[in-house]
């Protein structure tokens, strides 16, 4: 049976980014890089918060659909035609189908004329901003400040309804076509200026996986999610705000359905057309082969420039050389010029991008590591001991307790390796918390215990600045008393626009004072150590530094990448990235795997231990990573001393 020809919400989108991937998606082409939809939805809470919403219409009816068919499209769009015949209904996920574009709204409320669609959104809303822009601006959360028109973080979302809208209009216009329709779409999503009266809510609900039709393109595909809690408490409580997007739809539906359409016309045609000129858009196509499918997106269009060494797309902020609308870099690939090399150096001029892309450039063709004059000197500078931090967190979309709103910020667990003096021994202290409780506050004591008020404290990027910032102000939010504490994170953090942190960034020392050509044009400690680490063996000779080496036929791995994994329940598990990390401990809060080990009738404490261990082993490599880079850059410093 052929595969129906439709174009969906997600389709659309694709082929806004570039026409090209939606011909690889309609495909099936392999993708890289990508989380699957369990754990990505899980991540933002959008299953918890789309079950909330259907708790909140208990009359709903569920329109289930295969539409991997022209006739299961078909009779998906009948049931959704006979159910709108009724006077008064509430759908959940009714396809909406018209001229080869598909959709499935999240809840249709029909009452005699007049149709709902509410789109469910885990994107944390502010109605507190939103209706002072509408009062006072007469703007919204929707708009752009300057233009007044659709646009910023919500318009890809508004899109989304306007093409909704657009199908339901032709497909009543044809399936009833005596009959007048106000069509009135609306937002629900988690109220950042709410907070809830329900403590753990997230307890509350459990995520279990199934099988499901691959192409029923429902937001529960895969899962379900039963909730525990007082239903009537849940409705009382209500941190989800419902808004009218009704003016900014209507401002998009012509648009959106144009647009559609000429995609559509690509595809039923087959038309060259959707072939989109290569360009340093591509830098970032997940269209790449897989170990399962050998397909290659990317390098079905760039042919052989695909396999240029030192390539243009990996020098750093290359879409920057030229003006915003004539990048050079397009200008070069046009040319089939595609290796940095053929970057004219007098076109690198911008003082803010230019001296590290010089760098890089003359770094690579030497394959040589490179460190700044100042780099001796800020090393020999800093203060011991020295304490390398790393932080794991996650933001919910459900509040974790009661008077908490969404999207706070939960810290969960840190490592900590500390150098009281030259040429010692790090000494590794860790803290990580699996109970049902608000941990930051007792996470922030524990590291204030051991850190205390001396030394330096090394961390890669800002993100433990901001993690001890959050915690200072929740201090006061939630009257939480402990005025050495208080003192300590003000004294360690930049609280806000004005100060300066106490903490020292080595993603940023990286950027100013460090190259190594295995980096390329990144800076994350996934990249640099792996350069560090592969290139200089005596590093593996350092008796604290061995367990992480390993080689693999002839090649040094990645530390990363020879992280024990471990048997829990009927699967192998590893964490060894920060999204892994986030999304185990969510899922050990209100996923699967709270409950799996009753569920397998073993010993659920052995079962979150393992994967206290995991996360463990995860974090602890970070800071040494941090520690392995560093010992590394001491090196190279007293070489020039």
């Amino acid at each position: 049976m052929p595969h129906p020809i439709y174009l969906t919400k997600s389709d659309l989108k694709t082929a806004r980014s570039c026409t090209t991937k939606l011909h690889y998606k309609k495909l099936g082409y392999p993708t890289v890089d990508r989380v699957d939809g369990y754990t990505r939805i899980l991540a933002d809470g959008n299953f918890i918060i789309s079950k909330i919403a259907h708790l909140l219409y208990p009359e709903g009816i569920y329109i289930s659909a295969n539409l991997n068919s022209d006739e299961h499209i078909a009779e998906a769009v009948q049931e959704t035609i006979a159910q709108l015949q009724k006077e008064n209904v509430i759908l959940f996920e009714p396809v909406l189908y018209a001229g080869y574009k598909l959709a499935r709204a999240d809840i249709l409320v029909k009452q005699g004329d007049r149709i709902e669609i509410i789109e469910i959104r885990s994107k944390g809303f502010d109605s507190n901003t939103h209706e002072d822009l509408v009062k006072y601006r007469n703007l919204s959360l929707f708009r752009n400040k300057r233009t007044g028109k659709v646009g910023g973080e919500w318009r890809y979302i508004i899109e989304d309804v306007a093409y909704q809208v657009g199908i339901l209009q032709e497909m009543l216009a044809e399936h009833l076509p005596d009959r007048k329709f106000e069509i009135a779409p609306y937002l629900l999503a988690p109220d950042r200026a709410k907070t809830t009266a329900i403590d753990n809510l997230a307890s509350y609900f459990q995520i279990q996986r199934q099988f499901t039709p691959r192409n029923s393109f429902s937001k529960f595909n895969g899962v379900i999610v039963n909730f525990t809690g007082d239903i009537q408490e849940l409705e009382k409580d209500q941190f989800l705000t419902k808004v009218s997007i009704e003016t900014e739809v209507a401002e998009l539906v012509e648009a959106t359905i144009a647009s559609a359409q000429k995609y559509l016309g690509y595809l039923l045609e087959r038309s060259s057309e959707i072939f989109a000129p290569i360009s340093k858009g591509c830098k970032g196509c997940e269209y790449r082969a897989s170990d399962r499918d050998p397909r290659d997106g990317f390098k079905e269009c760039w042919g052989d420039l695909a396999d240029v060494e030192n390539h243009v797309l990996e020098l750093y902020q290359m879409g920057r050389i030229g003006t915003h609308e004539a990048p050079l870099v397009n200008e070069l690939i046009q040319q089939k010029k595609v290796s940095m090399f053929d970057v004219p150096l007098d076109e690198l001029n911008d003082y803010t991008y230019s001296h590290r892309q010089l760098i890089q450039i003359e770094y690579t063709q030497k394959n040589k590591e490179w460190i700044s004059e100042h780099l001796p000197q800020i090393v020999k500078q800093v203060e011991y001991p020295i304490h390398f931090i790393d932080f794991e967190t996650s933001r919910m979309a459900i509040p974790y307790r009661a008077g908490m709103q969404t999207y706070e910020q939960v810290a969960f667990q840190w490592s900590c390796h500390t150098i009281t003096e030259p040429d010692a021994t790090p000494i590794q202290t860790e803290w990580l918390n699996l109970e049902n409780t608000f941990p930051n506050f007792q996470f922030a004591e524990s590291l204030m215990e051991c850190i205390g008020d001396r030394g330096t404290i090394l961390t890669w990027a800002t993100h433990e600045n901001s993690v001890l910032r959050d915690i200072y102000y929740q201090m006061q939010a939630y009257d939480y008393q402990n005025p050495q504490l208080q003192t300590w994170l003000a004294n360690t953090a930049k609280l806000g626009t004005k100060g300066k942190s106490h903490l020292v960034d080595m993603n940023a020392l990286t950027l100013k004072h460090y190259f190594h050509p295995l980096m390329k044009g990144r800076t994350s400690l996934k990249c640099v150590l792996p350069a560090v680490w592969k290139t200089n063996s005596y590093l593996h000779e350092i008796p604290y530094f061995k367990e992480y080496y390993r080689d693999l036929d002839g090649k040094t791995m990645s530390p990363y990448d020879v992280l024990p994994q471990l048997q829990i329940g009927d699967r192998i598990q590893v964490v060894n990235e920060g999204a892994g990390a986030m999304l185990a401990y969510q899922d050990l809060m209100f996923g699967e795997n709270r409950d799996l080990g009753r569920d397998l009738g073993l010993d659920n404490q052995v079962m979150r231990s393992q994967w206290k261990e995991l996360l463990y082993q995860y974090c602890r490599l970070d800071t040494m990573a941090m520690v392995i880079i560093w010992t590394h850059w001491q090196n190279l410093c007293r070489a020039v001393l």
